[in-house]
């Protein structure tokens, strides 16, 4: 072949090897330039909002400058900014908001992007224990300017002692003059032990119920004897009493006697008869005198005549069965009597 010839198939190749090299860099052009001028049909969720926009950017971060929308420290963005763009992308931006978190006796500002109220605790490092309160709870959510309430719960035993007060207990003693009061034993309070389960809430105590008690000291009951014994009074007699003087008035407790005494001799040597209007008086100036008894109670009276002496039991008369019977003293066995000496 020829020199020419030769030339001329040279010049031929080089030509076609420069059309592919050509070829190859219009592709790789078409690769790069493409996507940026494509339009493209994205879903943009800002806040929960959803909106389809045509963009022709290149990543997420352009389309948010489109938007005018920046992303913040706390802001939550899915895909993140550098992530290239693709049709039917959908980008989710959650925008913090400010919240007020009180929680330890203090009030915090806070932002958060969170889903609800857990995820925000978390964020700040707030632990949460089981007794404690949440408000709202901790699966809601929130919006700008919200307030998040935490109560500090525990439980704690707490016991306390009662004094439990004695009662007195009254005996009455025949052996003790009447109105007298002796006290046999002291009263002593017994001891009564509490426990409380007591619920405090941010160091208040805020409700306690009673869950166990024990009498750890019975009371000691006071006792008091009270005199029951009747002393008969001597009965008083004056002077001109003694000395039968008429017009004397005595006053004093009237007796009967009768059945165990008829038939026997009185003082003056008499046969004592029981259905006789007679007496016996404790004083021997006063024999073979006629006295009016009268019956304070029931003012009614009778004259009897002294035939005999006493009586012992502290009375200052001791009638017969019918004079008792006509003053009406007979079932009581005693009566209060005024005693006049007539002759």
């Amino acid at each position: 072949m020829t020199l020419p010839g030769l030339c001329s198939r040279f010049s031929g190749t080089r030509t076609v090897g420069k059309g592919i090299v050509l070829v190859f860099l219009l592709v790789a052009l078409f690769l790069v330039v493409y996507p940026q001028v494509t339009v493209k049909n994205v879903t943009l969720v800002v806040d929960g909002e959803a909106e389809v926009i045509a963009t022709r950017a290149g990543n997420v971060g352009e389309v948010l400058e489109e938007q005018g929308l920046y992303v913040r420290g706390n802001d939550i963005l899915e895909p993140q900014e550098e992530t290239s763009l693709v049709n039917e992308m959908e980008i989710i931006l959650q925008r913090a908001v400010p919240v007020f978190v009180e929680v330890d006796g203090e009030t915090r500002l806070v932002y958060s992007a969170a889903d609800n109220v857990e995820s925000l605790l978390g964020e700040v490092n707030v632990s949460v224990e089981e007794e404690d309160r949440v408000e709202p709870g901790l699966s809601a959510g929130f919006t700008h300017g919200d307030k998040i309430a935490i109560t500090r719960v525990h439980r704690k035993l707490v016991t306390e002692e009662k004094s439990v007060p004695y009662e007195t207990e009254q005996k009455n003693d025949s052996s003790l003059a009447q109105g007298r009061r002796n006290v046999e034993v002291d009263g002593k309070p017994g001891t009564l032990i509490k426990t409380y389960e007591v619920i405090v809430a941010d160091g208040e105590e805020e409700k306690r119920v009673l869950v166990d008690e024990e009498l750890a000291e019975e009371p000691v009951n006071r006792v008091v004897r009270i005199g029951t014994k009747v002393e008969r009074p001597e009965p008083v007699i004056t002077a001109s009493a003694r000395s039968g003087r008429v017009g004397e008035v005595i006053e004093g407790e009237a007796t009967w006697y009768g059945p165990g005494f008829h038939g026997n001799r009185t003082a003056n040597g008499e046969i004592f008869d029981q259905n006789a209007l007679t007496a016996a008086f404790p004083s021997h100036s006063m024999m073979g005198r006629n006295l009016r008894v009268t019956n304070t109670r029931n003012g009614r009276s009778v004259v009897v005549r002294v035939n005999d002496f006493g009586p012992s039991t502290g009375a200052i008369i001791d009638l017969s069965k019918a004079a008792a019977e006509a003053i009406g003293m007979v079932s009581a066995g005693r009566a209060n009597v005024k005693v006049e000496v007539l002759e």
